[in-house]
Order: C-alpha cells, then sequence, then structure tokens
C-alpha cells in the first residue's frame, strides 16, 4: 500500500539512508479549489486550524530547523500519527524540500483537527499541518558538535553547514554534514572484560564516518511547482571482533547517491503530481566474507486529487495515485557473482465524503450543511473508503481502507479506521546480500549463560506476502483554556498471517524448531544466529496509547518563564506470535520469544526563559518477564528489572531582529544523555545474578555529554 503521508522520520533534507529501500510514491498534492484559492495564496488551508503556533512560540521551542519545530509539535498533537504536510495551504511535489530551512523561516504552523488528513489523502484519523512561511528569508549558518561518554573511550565530532535562500514558495537549501566517531572497545570498559575475559580487543561500537551533501529546490512556475532533491553520501564503518581464530577486521563502506524530481499542477479539473526517484549505491564488505553490492533504481509515481460535488455537507475528496519501480543489483561474493532484476507497481484510490458539517457559531447556522437529530446538531461526521493493488516479482497484494470521523462539537473529534492488506516482501528483504552483522551479547538458555555471538544479516528470497488486518479507535481533546491542554488516546488491533518477523532467542524449544539458525561450536558453545528474515505463522497485538500536553501562551516581551508538559504512555494489552514448525504459541507479555515490557512511560517539560531553554526528557519502560520455556514460569527465567532514563538539554541563544522577526544569531547548547547513568539490569527468577546484565554488557556507553554551538553567518 503506498504511504500517502510524510512521515516524520527523518526530515531533514541532508538525511540520506546507508542501506537502500525500496521506492515509496510521494504523497498527492492537495487540490486548490476554486473559491479557496485567494485563501491559500495567503497560507491559509482549507480546513480552518485548531491550534496555531505563532512566532512567539516557534522561536521558544528552540529548533534548530523547520523539521525540528514540526517533530515537537507532532508529538504533541500526533503521536504515533504522522501528519500530512502542506506549503502554504498546498501540497508540494517534496515536502521535505522546506524542512531543512532554519526554524525562523517559519511564521506560522496550523494544527488542523483530528481526521482532517482524510481530505488530502491521508489516514481517516490524522491530522494536517500546514506551515506558513516567510515571504522572503536568506540565511547561512553552521554547527560543531563534539559528544563523549563521562566513562570516556569514545569521542564524536560532526559539522555542519548550510545555505538557505526563500521568496514565496521558491527555495533552495545546500547542506553539508561530516560525522565522525572512534571505534569504543572491550579494553575501555573494564567491567565488560571481567563479564567477558575473551573480548579483548573487540569494539563495543564501531568506528564510524559519515559525509553527505545535499541540494533541494522548489520552483513555482505560475500554477505549477517543481522540485528537485539531489545527495550524496558515503559511510565507513570499522570494527573488530572475535572468533575461534581470534581477532577479525571487519569493515563496510557505502556510497549513495539519490536524485528526486517532482512536478505538480492543475489539470483539467484535477491537481496533478509527477515525481520521479533514481539511486544508485554501492557497499563494500571487508572481512571473513568479503563482498560487493551495487544497486541501481529507478522509480515513477503519479497522482490525482479532485474535489467532487458532495451531499450537501461538503465537496468529496477524491485522491489517486500509482507508481512503478525498477531494481538492478550484482552482488559479488565467494567469487561468485549474483545478478537480479525486479519491478514493482502498485496503485491506490480513496474516496472522503463529508455527511455533516460541524455546528457553527451562534448565528451563523447553516441548515443545509449541519445534520440535526432532535434538535441537536450531529456535528461533523464524515466517511472514507480506499483500495489498492501492488504487483511485484515476489507476488501481488491489494488493500482495503474503511474510516470514519466524527466532530461532535469543537474541539472534540472521535475517528475509527479499518484496514485489510496483502503485502508482498521488499527486494531489501529478499536479495539483501548475506553478511556478517555486528556482534550481540545474548543469554543463553541452554547454558545458563551469557555469551557473545556474530550475527547474520541479509535477505531470503524464500520470503512470501503477509497478510494483515488493523483496527484503530482513536479520541481527540483540546485544546483547551488558555494553556491549550489537549488530550488523545487510541486504541489499536493488529492482526498478521505470514508476517515478516527477523526475531528468534535462544530457548530450547526455538532453537529445535529452528536448528540452522543457531550454530554452536564442539564445545556446545553458542557462537553465532541468524538473524535474516522469515515469515512467522501469525501474529496478534492490541495496544491503548494515551497522551496529555499543557502548552501555555508564551509573551516574548514578558520576563517571566514559561513551560511547556507533554506525557506519553502505551499500555501493550496483547502481543501474541505463532513462529510454526511445532511451537505454541508465544505470549510474548507473558515472557516468551524473549518477552515484551507491557508499558512505556515517556515525558518531556521544557521550560523558556528569554534566551535559556531547559528540555528534560525522561523514559520509563515496566520490567517484565524472559520464560527459558516457552509457556512455563521456572527458576531459570530472566527477570529484567524496571528502567528509568533522563536526559537534559539546555539551550542559550543570542537573538537579533531581521524585519521585525526574532532570529537566532548564535546557539549554544549542551546536552547530557542518560543523565543518571543508569543501564538496564536483570536477575533469575530464582534470584541468583543473571549473566549478561553487567553494568556495561547492554549499554557499554552509558552516560553521554553533547556540546553544539550553532552560529548564524
Amino acid at each position: 500500500m503506498i504511504s500517502l503521508c510524510l512521515t516524520l522520520a527523518g526530515f531533514s533534507a541532508a538525511a540520506v539512508q546507508a542501506t537502500p529501500a525500496a521506492p515509496q510514491a510521494d504523497p498527492p498534492p492537495v487540490t486548490v479549489l476554486p473559491d479557496v484559492e485567494v485563501a491559500a495564496r495567503r497560507g491559509a488551508a482549507r480546513t480552518p486550524p485548531q491550534y496555531e503556533y505563532d512566532a512567539a512560540r516557534i522561536d521558544a521551542l528552540a529548533g534548530g530547523s523547520v523539521g525540528d519545530v514540526l517533530s515537537q509539535a507532532a508529538r504533541q498533537f500526533s503521536p504515533g500519527q504522522p501528519p500530512v504536510v502542506i506549503i502554504n495551504g498546498v501540497r508540494m511535489p517534496d515536502p521535505s524540500v522546506f524542512l531543512d530551512l532554519p526554524s525562523d523561516a517559519l511564521e506560522r504552523l496550523e494544527v488542523l483537527p483530528a481526521g482532517s488528513a482524510a481530505e488530502y489523502g491521508g489516514s481517516p484519523s490524522g491530522r494536517v499541518f500546514n506551515l506558513v512561511l516567510q515571504r522572503s528569508f536568506a540565511s547561512r549558518d553552521g554547527a560543531l558538535t563534539a559528544a563523549a561518554p563521562t566513562a570516556g573511550g569514545l569521542r564524536e565530532l560532526s559539522a555542519m553547514a548550510r545555505q538557505s535562500r526563500l521568496q514565496d514558495r521558491n527555495v533552495a537549501n545546500l547542506t553539508l554534514t561530516l560525522r565522525d566517531a572512534s571505534a569504543l572497545l572491550a579494553d575501555d570498559r573494564p567491567a565488560y572484560l571481567r563479564d567477558h575475559p575473551d573480548s579483548a580487543g573487540v569494539s563495543l561500537t564501531p568506528e564510524t564516518r559519515f559525509l553527505s551533501a545535499n541540494a533541494a529546490f522548489n520552483r513555482s512556475l505560475g500554477d505549477w511547482a517543481a522540485s528537485l532533491n539531489a545527495s550524496a553520501s558515503r559511510t565507513s564503518s570499522r570494527s573488530a571482533t572475535r572468533d575461534a581464530e581470534g581477532l577479525k577486521e571487519l569493515s563496510a563502506d557505502t556510497r549513495r547517491w539519490e536524485v528526486r524530481s517532482g512536478l505538480s499542477g492543475p489539470v483539467l479539473d484535477w491537481t496533478a503530481q509527477v515525481n520521479l526517484l533514481a539511486t544508485a549505491s554501492v557497499v563494500e564488505a571487508e572481512g571473513p566474507a568479503p563482498s560487493q553490492t551495487d544497486l541501481m533504481s529507478w522509480s515513477g509515481a503519479v497522482a490525482l486529487n479532485r474535489s467532487l460535488p458532495g451531499l450537501g455537507a461538503g465537496p468529496i475528496a477524491v485522491n489517486l495515485s500509482a507508481d512503478a519501480n525498477r531494481n538492478r543489483t550484482r552482488t559479488e561474493a565467494g567469487g561468485e557473482t549474483d545478478r537480479r532484476a525486479t519491478t514493482a507497481s502498485a496503485w491506490q484510490g480513496q474516496i472522503t465524503v463529508p455527511l455533516s458539517q460541524p455546528a457553527p457559531p451562534p448565528g451563523l447556522e447553516d441548515e443545509a450543511k449541519t445534520v440535526k437529530i432532535g434538535g441537536v446538531s450531529l456535528g461533523g461526521l464524515s466517511v472514507s473508503l480506499g483500495a489498492g493493488g501492488r504487483d511485484t516479482d515476489a507476488g501481488g497484494g491489494n488493500s482495503l481502507d474503511l474510516g470514519a470521523a466524527w466532530q461532535p462539537r469543537d474541539k472534540v473529534s472521535l475517528s475509527a479506521s479499518w484496514n485489510r492488506t496483502l503485502t508482498a516482501p521488499s527486494d531489501l528483504d529478499r536479495f539483501a546480500p548475506p553478511r556478517q552483522g555486528p556482534n550481540a551479547v545474548v543469554y543463553d538458555f541452554r547454558t545458563g549463560e551469557a555469551v557473545e555471538v556474530q550475527t547474520l544479516v541479509g535477505g531470503n528470497p524464500d520470503l512470501t506476502a503477509a497478510r494483515s488486518e488493523g483496527a484503530a479507535l482513536n479520541l481527540s481533546l483540546g485544546p483547551f483554556t488558555r494553556w491549550s491542554v489537549g488530550f488523545n488516546q487510541g486504541l489499536s488491533l493488529a492482526r498478521t498471517r505470514d508476517g515478516i518477523s527477523s526475531s528468534l532467542q535462544p530457548t530450547p524449544q526455538t532453537e529445535a524448531a529452528y536448528p540452522d539458525r543457531f550454530l554452536r561450536d564442539a564445545s556446545g558453545r553458542l557462537v553465532r544466529i541468524d538473524l535474516r528474515p522469515f515469515n512467522a505463522t501469525a501474529s496478534e497485538t492490541r495496544s491503548l496509547t494515551t497522551s496529555l500536553s499543557l502548552n501555555p501562551p508564551v509573551d516574548p516581551e514578558a520576563s517571566a518563564a514559561t513551560w511547556t508538559v507533554n506525557l506519553f504512555h502505551t499500555w501493550r494489552l496483547t502481543d501474541r506470535t505463532e513462529l510454526g514448525r511445532g511451537l505454541p504459541v508465544l505470549d510474548r507479555l507473558a515472557g516468551d520469544g524473549g518477552g515484551v515490557s507491557g508499558q512505556d512511560l515517556g515525558w518531556t517539560l521544557s521550560r523558556m526563559k528569554g534566551p535559556l531553554k531547559i528540555d528534560v526528557t525522561g523514559r520509563w519502560t515496566a520490567g517484565y518477564r524472559s520464560r527459558a520455556t516457552i509457556g512455563e514460569d521456572g527458576p531459570a527465567d530472566l527477570r529484567i528489572s524496571d528502567f528509568a532514563r533522563l536526559d537534559l538539554k539546555a539551550t542559550y541563544r543570542l537573538f537579533r531582529d531581521v524585519s521585525g522577526r526574532r532570529a537566532e544569531g548564535a546557539r549554544l547548547e549542551l546536552s547530557i544523555q542518560n543523565l543518571t547513568d543508569e543501564r538496564p539490569s536483570a536477575r533469575l527468577a530464582d534470584g541468583a545474578p543473571a549473566a549478561g546484565y553487567g553494568r556495561d554488557s547492554r549499554d557499554p556507553v552509558g552516560r553521554r555529554i553533547e556540546i553544539t554551538l550553532g552560529k548564524r553567518f
């Protein structure tokens, strides 16, 4: 199924994945109706916003880019649900072109009500974020960052240089990024060497270097817009591992080039969008199993969007899209060459029908659009229907989506959705070359020891299509009062058949069912686990997510401090997996299959006063059991303890006035990650110490301090 929303992961236009992924269709543009064309040119969205970040609030967030501001707003108003992003009221060919601009290029951010995303081809319960940019903006800025753990043994340096220019919707962004991190060796952690005496010289974290250059452009061509986003990157990684023959050096070098282009504008009564993507990468791995993989990929996508006359409550939104791609790979390993070429195509259609509009303010009632029952307004109600299909060399796929959004009163929204999907595995999951992955410390239930094992990663050409069904119910309240109190709660259910998994814990029953995925030496010591993906027979999950936010107003002229609070909670109600091959169903909440925590709690507290901002971020994960025997509690089980962690960031900024808007002139930022230096811990169910949970076994880095100096030139 084609994603129609811009995901929050990797907002920066300069971010480049080191591992190539299957291309996805870019989201379709927004239809701009004739009666709202003037409003759209002023930057207004079609649906009135529910909340607005003005210039003072944006400055108080202390985000380094427009994407940073968007991420912080999404954590408050759209947790767990990527929003649809529009620019000045209109969908752009590539919204990420705008997200690397400095944050003061953003005039305001409008948050539309829950359910508004369906009007733009997104999720029935999702939101739309409208980024209204300054009419004219130009800047040159850079940043230097140095980081190291307080325990020593590791240092990280990074630098960024950026030049940005914006005029209306015409934008040009040039970004250079460099990161360099030394290796952290087991020798630098005496506690780790005591627990793993055979690990001298082994890398706990690899030495890495990353260099990227990105150029992004968007141009208005009358009623049309065109975008171009080109990037090049190189990632190098070096590490050392140890096997029966001694210390071995591993290295990987990835070079990647990517060019994305897009064009959008009106065609007859439709708004059309065309996107093209071309990528090339070379991955060279050195070590016990040297290999080289060359990949080239081309893809194209077309999207159409329009509005049709509705049933009296508003126009019907119609979204159609289709894409096709072709990948070619060549892998040389072990003196053999493997060549593969794959193709895929997909289509999707979605319609959203408003049945009733929200009740208007007193004196502005519109009986033709507001449905009443017993004299009481039904409120805003809309339904959506979507269907899609996908054809690949690994098999076909299809999807069906149903959704409904109800707004019984202002600032109260309830949405429901259901989907059924047949998804073929990606080319990456099928054809990625087998290679040795990073070493991992695992608890071997068969021997009762913690061992450092090698891992085998790559693709599995025998994967088959997965069938999934999901449903969700979401409630959104607020924002209310001057404090902008907001509340969101969501209940989700997902069932999957033949889903793709790569997680296998070394329990006796799992190893008996999958003996070819666990390798032991002559003494019975576990030395390697095969983590290549496979088809799990079935899985079922249920979860309840809750978020609460408080966002008091910001007065840039006042001397008093202001603050914001965000709380997030996830309660996993069900998590069951059936791996097949005679294994019983794994109840992961009870501890099968390695176990999983039943609850997560996160919070952020920000306090701003003048040029200083303090952010405190916390996370708590409930403890859980990891069973040695599936379906049974026993004294050899692991009892993983609760884990809580705090991160602290202090930002001091010097401002200057540019055309009446405060612009950041310089920034000094101190970040302390894992403030109290907490580490994961566990004991056996009988109270005995658990091997593999020494102080540095699960987190050898620990507390980490990072200092950033940024300057606008």
